[in-house]
């Protein structure tokens, strides 16, 4: 009886140090969080389902890059689909990866965003396993077609559903532009890359700092000054020029000093053919004063270019795209990673997985 007593005090005291041990996923690659935290968006995380880790992906091609890290295309083992995942450097990240999960989790509740089934996180690395958008860009449909009107409209109402659901939600993307507006598999729209986008924000909420990109930057951003979520419809403004007449309302040149100054101090231009009430709505965008601006001043929707939408499809996803887009053959390049990373420590809460990811 007494060796048995014996026995059962090691297994319990073996448990009770591996449990005390970091915990490294089944593939001893994937750091799991420390706590699970408590509230519905990590009611499941990926140590419920043992099998999702990023080693359970194969990578196929670099979808984008930039100072953040990578996009790859990734497909899932046995399950015959593709994700995209975004693989940024944990180090001295912590708290953008934090606000960037918290906003992408946000957006699970728009069909005109970018929808995020997972978080995961390696060594040196942290991963967000997104859904892969196969229909391309907003900037690959300008770059090699020239957009009716009609298709204008409604690609123009469905981006406003998905700015007003993040104003909404106290969320400036700031980072609003064609190369950040995919199409679906039925050819709806979906704002992706959250990654300069700030939360936390009211109404009188002011934001601090030089984001986004330079020529889609609102005035108030240029100068230096502090700004609102209005700089989103400055945005707005400009893709809206882009994708009705092919080029921008301001000076298009490479001098960015002509190009600051054109958008500080210049009215935008438009070519005489341009539908005058698409032509008005553009310019009521690019108020130089954000108190004024369109979006922030009035209502957009009952713009007169909007007359023939009807905003509850629109809001519903319902509204039939103007056309599908053509399937995308896939690369199979098998990119390798390196998994001489050095140690950095796991973001605390940051593991997520969609109750979604197992339908």
């Amino acid at each position: 009886m007494k060796g048995g007593e014996e026995k059962r005090k090691r297994e319990e005291d073996s448990l009770e140090k591996n449990i005390k041990k970091k915990r490294i996923g089944p593939n001893a690659r994937v750091l799991e969080d420390e706590e699970p935290r408590a509230g519905p968006s990590t009611a499941i995380t990926p140590r419920s389902d043992p099998q999702l880790s990023i080693s359970g992906f194969d990578f196929h091609q670099v979808l984008g890059e930039g100072g953040f890290g990578k996009v790859v295309l990734a497909s899932v083992r046995g399950r015959n689909t593709f994700k995209a995942i975004k693989i940024i450097i944990k180090e001295d990240n912590a708290e953008d990866l934090q606000r960037e999960r918290r906003i992408l989790l946000a957006a699970r509740d728009c069909p005109f965003l970018c929808h995020l089934y997972a978080a995961l996180q390696s060594q040196g690395h942290a991963y967000f396993i997104l859904e892969y958008l196969s229909g391309g860009s907003l900037k690959d449909l300008i770059d090699n077609n020239t957009l009716s009107t009609k298709i204008v409209r409604f690609y123009t109402a469905e981006l406003i559903c998905g700015i007003q659901f993040l104003h909404g939600h106290g969320i400036a993307h700031r980072d609003i532009k064609p190369a950040n507006i995919m199409l679906d598999t039925d050819g709806h729209i979906r704002i992706i890359d959250l990654g300069l986008a700030q939360d936390g924000l009211t109404a009188s909420s002011k934001i601090c700092g030089r984001a986004g990109t330079y020529r889609y930057m609102a005035p108030e951003v240029h100068l230096g000054k502090s700004y609102t979520v209005a700089v989103d419809w400055w945005s707005l403004g400009i893709v809206v020029s882009k994708m009705s007449s092919g080029r921008y309302p301001f000076y298009s040149g490479r001098q960015r000093k002509k190009v600051y100054e054109s958008i500080t101090t210049e009215q935008p231009t438009f070519p005489p053919w341009l539908d005058i009430n698409l032509k008005d709505l553009i310019k009521a965008l690019l108020q130089k004063d954000p108190e004024k601006r369109l979006g922030v001043s009035g209502n957009i929707r009952a713009h007169l270019f909007f007359e023939t939408i009807c905003w509850e499809e629109m809001e519903l996803r319902s509204a039939e795209p103007p056309f599908r887009p053509l399937h995308h053959d896939l690369k199979r390049s098998h990119l390798e990673w390196s998994e001489n990373e050095p140690a950095v420590p796991p973001v605390s809460g940051f593991s997520f997985l969609s109750p979604s990811w197992t339908q």
